[in-house]
């Protein structure tokens, strides 16, 4: 464990020196997301690396990302076949950014990302010990760059909030794509149409590969409103062989037709979406949704305190023989959307949050959550992230899954450190504690570092 911590500190000193912060990009969740031709007159206000001019009109970008998180589950899977775990997730990212021309770039991206400590079974997004997580060639089609063509191993995130198609920060093993995205911008609207394969991960070195047994594809139309408000609306298709769900399995053809609407006005900030499912599952149909709704307030006052109030729905299943499928499918959900212990998920679910956040400084945020969380049909299981069922909650009709607390601090330390806590109790409720489960603590431990 030493030998891995050294090495990934080892790479922080490749880093080099802080960068000067007027006027430099931020560091971005999507890394080539970043523009770094902002330095092209003034390269000295930055490390060397992050822009070495090769020619008049062509430049390269150099950076990366380590990672540590601690956790401590003390039952994980509320204590159903599980016992408590305490383990470390260490992530190095390295990227190369290479503008051939002001139209054509590469992107290169590896990573390698190690579970130490952690208890058997392992998923496949807990570690890989080196691979390619993006390596794409963009092309923009005319010279206002208005239309921009990427081929190659992605990653894809449509909205802030990921709720269904994420890059999976929260576990170790970030989500990609492989395929082609064509993507249309305008001041005041987007469309994005791609056509993909998920990445299928393997723990061994240089092994991922395309996933051949699934493809991923559709379109994201967004567009800006008056106010200060956005509308997005979206098709996505889901192909996968051997699909397994709510006891019924074969080949999955699921399609999902989505609208959502954000924004914020006069301190107050709503973000609504709505999501409905079609097509069939081996020979059942499918029938499924989702909703959530976020609404907040933000206080005109000393630390900018926020009150929230948030529910989210996703459809279970009636179990009635001869009944279409009911239990909704997140697609590529965001790890972390509910909480980061993984005990929640979209399907089957009913989930109510109150929260307040405040912000003593700038770089400084901390936010309380109370939680409660029901199964929408009574018939169908209890969901763990991201739809993986608890076969034991199906003994019983319970409908109330628990509650849960949760407090979450998050300080930024200059440009490069992040550092996250988080705590939570999970209570279980009579759909858990029917099945045998018990209640759960939680403790997560961030740190980052970016350059």
């Amino acid at each position: 464990m030493k030998r891995r911590l050294l090495g990934a500190l080892g790479l922080l000193v490749l880093g080099g020196t802080a960068m000067a912060a007027d006027a430099l990009p931020a560091f971005r969740l999507l890394r080539f997301e970043e523009d770094w031709s902002v330095l092209r007159d003034d390269p000295a206000r930055a490390p060397a690396y992050k822009f070495v001019a090769l020619s008049d009109e062509s430049f390269a970008s150099f950076g990366g990302e380590w990672r540590l998180r601690l956790d401590s589950l003390a039952a994980p899977r509320y204590g159903l076949g599980r016992v408590a775990d305490s383990y470390a997730l260490q992530r190095v990212l390295v990227h190369a950014d290479w503008h051939i021309t002001p139209r054509l770039r590469l992107f290169a991206q590896l990573g390698r990302e190690d579970a130490i400590g952690k208890k058997a079974p392992l998923a496949v997004s807990d570690s890989d010990r080196g691979d390619v997580q993006n390596l794409f060639l963009d092309m923009a089609v005319d010279t206002a760059k208005s239309l921009n063509l990427r081929l190659g191993r992605q990653e894809l995130m449509f909205s802030p909030l990921q709720r269904f198609v994420s890059v999976r920060e929260g576990p170790n093993v970030r989500q990609g794509f492989d395929g082609l995205r064509a993507s249309w911008r305008r001041p005041a609207l987007s469309v994005d149409l791609f056509a993909t394969r998920p990445v299928a991960y393997a723990a061994g070195a240089f092994d991922d590969a395309t996933d051949r047994s699934q493809a991923f594809q559709g379109v994201y139309l967004s567009r800006n409103l008056a106010s200060r408000y956005r509308f997005d609306a979206y098709y996505f298709g889901l192909r996968r062989d051997g699909a397994v769900l709510a006891g019924s399995r074969g080949r999955e053809r699921r399609d999902s037709a989505g609208l959502r609407l954000a924004g914020s006005s006069a301190g107050f900030d709503l973000d609504m979406e709505a999501l409905g499912q079609g097509g069939h599952l081996g020979p059942r149909t499918i029938r499924a949704w989702a909703f959530s709704a976020i609404a907040g307030y933000t206080a005109s006052a000393a630390w900018s305190p926020r009150y929230a109030l948030e529910y989210d729905i996703g459809s279970g299943d009636s179990g009635r023989p001869g009944s279409a499928l009911g239990t909704f499918n997140p697609l590529f959900p965001k790890g972390a959307y509910f909480d980061e212990s993984g005990l929640m998920s979209w399907a089957n679910a009913r989930v109510l949050r109150a929260s307040a956040s405040v912000q003593p400084t700038a770089t400084l945020s901390l936010k309380a959550s109370l939680i409660g969380r029901w199964r929408q049909n009574t018939a169908d299981a209890v969901y763990l992230q991201p739809y993986v069922a608890l076969p034991q909650t199906l003994a019983n009709r319970e409908r109330r899954v628990g509650s849960a607390y949760v407090v979450d601090a998050a300080w930024r330390i200059g440009r490069s450190f992040n550092v996250a806590l988080q705590l939570s109790r999970h209570q279980a409720g009579p759909a858990i504690r029917r099945a045998g489960g018990d209640d759960v603590d939680f403790a997560m431990l961030l740190t980052q570092y970016r350059y």
